[in-house]
């Protein structure tokens, strides 16, 4: 077991209790959340936890997240040696990438020259692919939703360099 990290960024009420219950199923344990109303839509709400699991938990956590459309979420899984990242957006689905000790996003050789095969000479498209191998669309999307996390690996025990740059923004609120 080693340490996760569950941010769900926005869901509907209609889906509290089955996120709970999705947590509960994986962890074991009974999971209560402590839910925030979204002030700029007060039919969202959004919460954090910390999840001692394995990476094949996390994974299916993930998974299972993914059933729930309507969420936006992270699942942050973090071993002395690397990790993993899940992200998910109803608009843009869900990226996963493998992160180092660390918890920053680790990209390989062959992802490397694939992007530079696929962008030829061109340097704008070089740029873009290298975006898509990053994440950069879901960092986009739910950077504002991590603004409003505030703390949330201090809130918990986790502390990853991962958990700490999704939280990074000033003035954040703790939840």
């Amino acid at each position: 077991m080693s340490d996760g990290l569950v941010l769900i960024h926005c869901a509907p009420s209609s889906l509290l209790t089955h996120v709970e219950w999705t947590l509960s199923g994986i962890s074991g344990t009974p999971i209560k959340l402590n839910w925030v109303a979204d002030e700029s839509k007060p039919t969202m709400f959004r919460s954090s936890t910390s999840l001692k699991c394995t990476s094949e938990e996390a994974a299916t956590l993930a998974s299972a997240f993914l059933n729930l459309k309507q969420l936006s979420f992270e699942v942050i899984h973090q071993q002395t040696h690397g990790g993993s990242r899940w992200s998910f957006t109803p608009a843009l689905g869900m990226f996963s990438c493998s992160t180092d000790e660390a918890g920053n996003l680790v990209v390989n050789e062959n992802q490397i020259r694939h992007s530079m095969e696929k962008a030829g000479s061109n340097p704008l498209k070089l740029q873009a692919e290298l975006r898509k191998l990053l994440g950069q669309a879901w960092d986009d999307e739910l950077e504002n939703y991590r603004e409003l996390i505030g703390g949330a690996e201090s809130n918990h025990g986790v502390v990853t360099a991962e958990a700490e740059r999704v939280s990074y923004s000033q003035n954040i609120r703790p939840l």
